[in-house]
C-alpha cells in the first residue's frame, strides 16, 4: 500500500445536533464539523476468513463539551481515541473517562448522527525505500518526512498485520553507522487474537527496533499503581512488551 503523508492525512465528520442529550453543562445544542490528524493505520489479512481491511488511528483528544464559553473540559475528564474501520461502519474506542471500571477498547459501532464522515487521505509525496543503515542514517539527518511499514504474521501464516506509522524519535550514529527507531503511537495486532472481528486485534502502541527483521512493541493497557508494594489502584500506560519478528520497509519523502 502506498503510504500516507501523516502531517496531511486526516479523518473529517459533521455531525447533528443531540437534543437528547441531557449531561451538565452539556454541548450547545447544534452540530459540529471536525478534521482530526491520523496517527497511523494497519492493513490486518487474514487468509482463512477472506479479510482484508484497514483502520486508521486518530489522533487524541480529551473528552470536552463543544462550543460553550463557559465550560469546555468535561470532568470527570478521559480521552478521546479511536481506530475507525476503513468502511466506517464501526470503530475500536481505546479510552473512555476515568470513572469507568472496564478501561479495555470498546468497539462502538457508527450511528446516524453522522451527517458526513469520511477520509482525507493525503499520499506521501514521491517516496523513495531506504534499505540499509547508511541511508536511513542520512534520512535521519535531513529534514524529510519518513514513513515505515512493519510486517508480522502469525506462526501459521495465516494472519498477518502491516503497520504503517510516521516516524517520530529517529536515533542515529553517524559513525558507526546505527539506528535506532522509538515511535509512536501506532497499531498493533494480536494476531492470535480468538475475536472473530479482525478490529479487536489492535492494541496501542509504540515500537523500538534498530534492525530490519525484529521489533519491540510495548502496548498501552491497565497497569497497577502501587504505593508501598501494595496495589491502590489502576492507571492506562505502555508497559506490556512484545518482541516478534518483523519486517521493516522505510519510506523517505523527497
Amino acid at each position: 500500500m502506498h503510504p500516507l503523508d501523516y502531517s496531511r492525512s486526516y479523518l473529517r465528520w459533521t455531525t447533528a445536533p443531540r437534543t437528547s442529550d441531557a449531561r451538565t453543562p452539556g454541548h450547545m445544542p447544534f452540530g459540529n464539523s471536525v478534521r482530526i490528524l491520523l496517527d497511523a493505520r494497519a492493513r490486518l489479512i487474514d487468509s482463512a476468513s477472506g479479510t482484508d481491511e484497514e483502520f486508521y488511528l486518530i489522533a487524541p483528544c480529551r473528552t470536552e463539551w463543544m462550543h460553550r464559553d463557559d465550560s469546555c473540559i468535561q470532568q470527570p475528564g478521559g480521552e478521546y481515541r479511536l481506530a475507525w474501520a476503513q468502511r466506517k461502519n464501526r470503530a475500536l474506542r481505546f479510552s473512555r473517562d476515568l470513572a469507568d471500571p472496564d478501561p479495555r477498547p470498546q468497539p462502538v459501532p457508527i450511528d446516524d448522527r453522522y451527517l458526513d464522515l469520511g477520509y482525507a487521505l493525503t499520499p506521501l509525496p514521491n517516496p523513495r525505500p531506504a534499505a540499509e543503515n547508511a541511508a536511513l542514517v542520512a534520512a535521519a539527518e535531513s529534514l524529510s518526512p519518513v514513513v515505515i511499514q512493519t510486517e508480522i504474521e502469525n506462526e501459521t501464516r495465516t494472519r498477518r498485520a502491516v503497520l504503517e506509522y510516521p516516524v517520530k524519535t529517529f536515533n542515529y550514529h553517524p559513525e558507526r553507522i546505527l539506528f535506532q527507531m522509538d515511535t509512536g503511537p501506532m497499531l498493533w495486532a494480536d494476531l492470535d487474537s480468538p475475536e472473530a472481528d479482525p478490529m479487536c486485534w489492535l492494541r496501542l502502541a509504540h515500537t523500538v527496533f534498530n534492525r530490519f527483521d525484529r521489533a519491540e512493541f510495548v502496548l498501552r493497557g491497565p497497569t497497577p499503581y502501587l504505593v508501598d508494594g501494595e496495589q491502590v489502584g489502576r492507571v492506562e500506560d505502555y508497559q506490556d512488551v512484545v518482541a516478534q519478528p518483523a519486517r521493516h520497509t522505510f519510506f523517505v519523502a523527497d
